[in-house]
């Protein structure tokens, strides 16, 4: 996969067994070896496992100081498996709530919306906290192939919010954000 500098929407045609984030791993688009009648079902389940027991890794804040103090209160995505779903099958976003997936190394990272029920703004942030690009009011795939948006730059961090956020608080590319677990 290529990373865009100019921030064009490239699209993914052959679809490598590879997560779009990570460019390894688990794929977010094969079910692996469970066999189609059983996968709605199994991910169902896993999915009201997941929020029954809540996140292990719990939840934080971010914080953008250079746009007024304006805060969101982020769920935590740290593993594979969390990065994978992410923001997928949910109704809608709180404006005060995000997604904050947080990856093991700096490197360049691409994002799609597929299975995503409404746009966001996506923040890709570097391991020094600074804002690198922002991807704002991103809609949900309407068909496939889905459309890929790409960092720019290494980043270790990212950031859905609500669509608009990022306008409605003047959070901007290069200026810094906090994380508080």
């Amino acid at each position: 996969m290529s990373v865009s500098t100019d921030k064009r929407v490239t699209f993914a045609l052959n679809r490598p067994p590879s997560s779009p984030w990570t460019g390894k791993g688990a794929s977010s688009w094969s079910m692996g070896r469970i066999p189609p009648r059983r996968t709605a079902a199994t991910f169902s389940l896993a999915l009201a496992l997941a929020a029954a027991c809540g996140s292990s890794s719990g939840a934080g804040t971010v914080s953008f100081p250079d746009a007024g103090g304006a805060s969101v209160k982020v769920e935590v995505a740290d593993t594979p498996d969390k990065q994978t779903v992410g923001l997928m099958y949910r109704a809608s976003l709180a404006e005060d709530r995000g997604m904050w997936f947080i990856f093991p190394e700096e490197q360049a990272r691409a994002f799609w919306m597929k299975n995503v029920k409404f746009p966001i703004d996506i923040i890709f942030v570097d391991k020094e906290y600074k804002i690198r690009t922002i991807w704002k009011s991103v809609p949900p795939c309407a068909a496939e192939p889905c459309p890929i948006y790409h960092s720019g730059a290494a980043v270790q961090y990212v950031l859905e919010v609500v669509s608009g956020f990022c306008e409605r608080h003047g959070v901007r590319e290069n200026q810094r954000v906090t994380y508080k677990p």
